[in-house]
């Protein structure tokens, strides 16, 4: 297609209120260039129909609330009821039948209960644009991005969903019209809904922008940019100008809350970039994500995972034995849990990960299973041990590599203030250093650790 658009994706705290969501329609509107916009459901609106997806007796109230409060800022945004009666049968009919039985069909049925949000909102925020003399058209996601069959985290075809992005939005950026696209969504070849995993509206628009060659695809957020580290931990944090795909994805993957860590995949072979944009400061220049930064600087990125737990099966037996990782790796997998972070002791005697705090449960169950022939055979496992209430800081940036003495730093940093490391690890891209530490000293930890390796200081 010789048109590249821009793509702008807006999310749930940009569409909060008729003001944010009018703020959004200014912006839209006063962007002369060809446009697809995605757009995420209103803030809090998905965490409502993920509640009844899980509490059934629940779900005829959510509908009346959720009509009501889409009603509301519909009256607010000075639009009619017109096209949003629709959606009231369909609330009440897609919700009044849902069950947590979780055979396929109602897993199917929980998808197109979670479509709900993104649809309302994509609708309002298509209607307005039209009202401001900006030709719109509402396009469903799910008409456009072919996907697997893997409910709640389904994966894109990218060849299927080109090819229908093409032939869908063609005509009317042809038309200087305005696609606006609900996010996160997706069908299966079979024609069932689909969604692409939570904050997966960010993934529709990279997946949109690899499609049309984008020249860059903005996320327009609440704040200005990526940071330093949290500037709710760390009030000296500064704003990225620009930085690679692949720190972006490890600050990401590491707890940096802006960007989703799938958010960049379907990119990494392409010309696009992504940037990051505040809806309520959009002068601002954000920052820019990118193959090959050029303002790179050398600040490092400090970031952290919080409600995580360490689980370490240890024991002078495991040295030498051939299996026992296999055994310990293949007893998380089969009860779906995921490691964020592995450590082992150089001596084998024993191996430690971290785990987000709401799988430790079923985690511990499944290895007790699949190792009690090592616990009883000569006590070669000794045991397995729950830390809780921890937390996973971790310095993450391209400039790492070859600068010497930055482990040296943050380590010192943390022994200066007396804080206790339970366990490290580095992976060998060098892109990335982690510390586990008690969750009680977490912001003490990034203050020290964004303090000592300031640049600027």
């Amino acid at each position: 297609m010789e048109i590249r658009p821009y793509i702008f994706k807006f999310g749930g705290t940009s569409l909060q209120t008729a003001e944010r969501i009018k703020e959004v329609v200014r912006i839209i509107a006063n962007y002369e260039g060809p446009l697809v916009v995605v757009t995420s459901a209103l803030a809090g609106v998905t965490n409502k129909l993920v509640e009844a997806t899980t509490n059934p007796a629940s779900a005829p109230d959510i509908s009346r609330q959720l009509f009501k409060h889409h009603m509301k800022i519909a009256g607010e945004l000075g639009l009619s009821d017109k096209g949003l009666e629709k959606f009231e049968d369909y609330l009440e009919a897609t919700l009044g039948d849902v069950s947590i039985s979780r055979t396929a069909a109602d897993v199917r049925r929980g998808e197109l209960v979670l479509s709900v949000g993104e649809r309302l909102s994509t609708e309002l925020v298509a209607r307005l644009l039209m009202e401001t003399g900006r030709k719109s058209k509402f396009i469903d996601s799910r008409d456009i991005v072919r996907t697997d069959s893997n409910w709640g985290s389904a994966r894109v075809d990218m060849n299927a969903t080109g090819a229908l992005v093409e032939r869908t939005l063609e005509k009317p950026l042809m038309d200087k019209i305005v696609p606006v696209v609900t996010g996160f969504l997706g069908s299966t070849a079979g024609g069932d809904t689909t969604t692409i995993g939570r904050n997966g509206s960010d993934l529709t628009a990279s997946v949109l922008g690899a499609c049309l060659d984008a020249p860059e695809v903005w996320i327009w957020t609440d704040v200005d940019g990526i940071c330093t580290a949290d500037p709710r931990h760390h009030k000296n944090a500064k704003i990225l100008a620009e930085i690679s795909f692949r720190e972006a994805s490890e600050a990401a993957y590491f707890g940096a809350s802006v960007l989703h860590p799938h958010t960049l995949w379907p990119l990494l072979d392409t010309e696009v970039a992504v940037r990051i944009k505040n809806t309520m400061n959009p002068a601002h220049e954000g920052t820019l994500v990118c193959a090959n930064p050029k303002k790179r600087g050398a600040n490092l990125i400090t970031t952290s995972i919080e409600n995580v737990a360490v689980i370490t099966v240890s024991g002078y037996g495991m040295a030498g034995i051939p299996g026992v990782a296999a055994t310990i790796f293949t007893a998380v997998r089969d009860v779906s849990t995921n490691i964020l972070m592995i450590s082992q002791s150089s001596a084998e005697h024993n191996i430690t990960f971290i785990v987000n705090a709401d799988e430790v449960s079923k985690t511990v169950k499944s290895l007790e299973v699949a190792l009690a022939e090592w616990i009883r055979r000569d006590h070669r496992i000794d045991r397995i041990k729950v830390v809780s209430d921890v937390a996973v800081v971790s310095v993450v940036g391209e400039n790492m590599r070859g600068r010497h003495g930055i482990a040296g730093k943050v380590f010192s940093a943390l022994g200066n203030k007396g804080i206790n490391v339970i366990a490290i690890a580095q992976g060998s891209s060098e892109y990335s250093i982690s510390a586990v530490l008690m969750m009680a000293d977490m912001r003490q930890a990034i203050e020290a650790i964004h303090s000592e390796l300031d640049t600027n200081k």
